[in-house]
């Protein structure tokens, strides 16, 4: 971990998560396709600002740091989504149930994150993590190992990885979708976070009005071709250029932000991002309940995933705010000091 932690980066992470609820909310398009610019390849890049120099040389701990870190939860949590799966369906959360068979088939390929369940639909992030934080201490302690640590060696890696993730759809095989563009894409934003850091660009102060334009650029390129992590394909290169300048931008625009108890809102949040991404799907389904229950709607609607179709503009609103706070309720539930104490 890097000395004397930047408090801006989880600030962001905070940020970024909340955002990334909003998402999935049915907050208009607009608002969705700009977001996608720089939520989830935040999270990549600050990753890779935060990976120790140390794992470099140790790499057998930096592998079982980040398989314990993102690759354990995924397992776990899945594992116990597909339990659950059954039950769910009986509360008409899902429209099929599964066999015993098809229980055993997704558990044996849930250990090798090629499965995963509706209510997790998050979880491709910690897939691409997964492989991308894997992927860069291989790159980068070769590099180290052959003394070629320089900004062209990790330049390498990340146009490397660009040019995978842009023309992988053409390969005369198909790649394992935990492979996919959106994971390349992931090891791209991971190393340029990790060079970002290297060369103290985060430390460079340049006005804020460059920044401003950084934000504006993905904006207006929204509007008028929106793209994202899993949808840009041969366009990845571009998506790769416009989310690198809305990332940079936007992680200054977070340092703005630490003054007074904005910063303790949004690190308490940044904190718990992983079970924000494990029970916001599932939070949504108690506001699609009450809309259920008050317009009398047939109970098989709560199957529509991830919310309810055809309800008021606002209600996105209403779904972000019970994704966030239910999801940190549960996180509050499973800290609780009795549980340490039976621990």
């Amino acid at each position: 971990m890097v000395a004397n932690r930047d408090t801006s980066l989880d600030v962001a992470k905070g940020i970024c998560i909340i955002l990334m609820v909003v998402g999935h909310s049915g907050c208009p398009e607009w608002m969705n396709a700009y977001m996608g610019f720089f939520r989830m390849p935040c999270f990549f890049f600050i990753s890779g600002m935060l990976l120790s120099n140390r794992y470099l040389t140790d790499v057998k701990s930096g592998l079982l740091k980040k398989l314990k870190g993102y690759y354990f939860p995924f397992v776990k949590w899945t594992l116990i989504f597909l339990l659950l799966h059954n039950l769910f369906a009986c509360l008409y959360i899902y429209d099929n149930t599964y066999t015993l068979q098809e229980i055993i088939t997704k558990a044996l390929r849930t250990i090798i994150m090629s499965n995963g369940e509706q209510l997790l639909g998050g979880f491709w992030f910690l897939i691409s993590l997964t492989w991308a934080s894997i992927s860069s201490i291989a790159i980068l302690s070769l590099l180290n190992k052959y003394n070629k640590l320089t900004t062209i060696g990790i330049l390498g890696g990340v146009i490397f990885a660009i040019i995978i993730a842009s023309f992988e759809h053409l390969l005369p095989f198909k790649i394992p979708n935990q492979f996919g563009s959106q994971t390349f894409l992931a090891l791209a934003f991971f190393l340029s976070g990790y060079l970002y850091r290297k060369g103290k660009l985060n430390q460079r102060k340049n006005s804020l009005y460059i920044y401003a334009i950084f934000l504006v650029i993905p904006a207006v390129v929204s509007i008028y071709h929106p793209m994202s992590m899993i949808s840009s394909e041969s366009l990845s290169w571009l998506y790769y250029l416009i989310a690198l300048v809305a990332t940079i931008g936007f992680l200054q625009f977070t340092k703005k932000l630490l003054y007074g108890k904005i910063v303790t809102v949004f690190n308490y949040i940044g904190n718990k991002t992983l079970y924000i991404l494990i029970f916001h799907f599932l939070a949504f389904k108690l506001v699609t309940y009450f809309l259920i229950q008050v317009n009398k709607y047939p109970i098989t609607y709560m199957s529509q995933f991830p919310v309810l179709s055809n309800v008021s503009d606002w209600m996105w609103v209403v779904y972000s705010i019970t994704g966030i706070c239910f999801s940190l309720l549960v996180w509050e539930f499973f800290h609780l000091p009795c549980w340490k104490i039976k621990r």
